[in-house]
């Protein structure tokens, strides 16, 4: 067992599971983090859980937000004393200590929130089978010859008629200057470890954007709108860089029949 500064004794089996869904979370609201451990059954009772989490940040293990997210309460982040135990754990963890994720920009904070809430979806959905998070693509293609040509928000594995399929995430908040664009697609053309690209973003005209400075990828990308996935999940409508056809995401990974639906999700596109 360990001891932290106060003598604080961590939990193998509540404290260590929660650290490390903030890690990888970078940002994450108090609901959020107690719906992530009960659906992998690290707690149950909310006031025990509202006590740790109370004395995490007590011992200056959890850092509370100034600035709580409108309409989602409370907001933690990973203090660089944690982040320093869990890479002595063994957790994939590259960014210096001093500089975690934590203490990032304010404007990845409501991004890393509703990346939490697509996270959340696939748990519920009974779909996941693994969500790597970007801490550890990151570990990988800094310091392996096994990586990845993109530091992708998550690449997600799920199970569906007892086989499993990978898929690369992003989630596109807000638009990037047309030149990103064209790095991306590079990137997506020579990747090799994955063969599903899935961008969610947030309204019909920033998808019917990256859609079309996408369209030249030699790869398929697909789109989807986020509040759809969090309400479908594998069932999500999603349309092909370069067609206006809708079809549902669980279709395309298990290349079963594509049921097009035009019109009904994306109409009047032209790229």
């Amino acid at each position: 067992m360990r001891y932290w500064k106060g003598s604080i004794s961590l939990s193998q089996t509540r404290d260590y599971p929660l650290l490390r869904q903030v890690l990888h979370s970078g940002f994450i609201t108090h609901n959020q983090l107690f719906e992530f451990l009960r659906l992998d059954y690290s707690a149950s009772s909310r006031n025990a859980f509202n006590n740790r989490v109370r004395r995490l940040v007590k011992h200056g293990l959890l850092i509370r937000q100034q600035t709580p997210s409108a309409n989602q309460g409370i907001v933690y982040s990973i203090s660089p004393a944690s982040a320093s135990e869990l890479v002595g754990l063994g957790e994939h963890y590259v960014q210096p200590i001093g500089k975690a994720r934590s203490h990032s920009a304010q404007s990845g904070l409501h991004h890393s929130l509703e990346l939490n809430e697509i996270h959340l979806a696939l748990k519920r959905s009974g779909t996941l089978v693994r969500w790597m998070p970007e801490t550890e693509i990151r570990s990988r293609n800094d310091l392996t010859s096994n990586g990845y040509w993109k530091y992708y928000d998550a690449i997600v594995t799920v199970r569906l008629a007892g086989q499993d399929y990978k898929l690369a995430l992003e989630y596109e908040r807000t638009p990037k200057a047309a030149r990103h664009y064209l790095d991306i697609q590079q990137r997506i053309e020579h990747e090799v470890a994955i063969a599903h690209f899935l961008y969610l973003v947030p309204n019909h005209d920033l998808l019917w954007s990256v859609a079309d400075k996408l369209s030249g990828c030699g790869r398929a990308v697909y789109f989807g709108l986020f509040r759809d996935f969090l309400e479908q999940a594998l069932a999500l409508p999603i349309r092909r860089n370069g067609s206006p056809t809708a079809v549902s995401l669980n279709s395309i990974l298990t290349r079963g029949k594509m049921t097009a639906r035009p019109g009904v999700l994306f109409p009047n596109i032209d790229v």
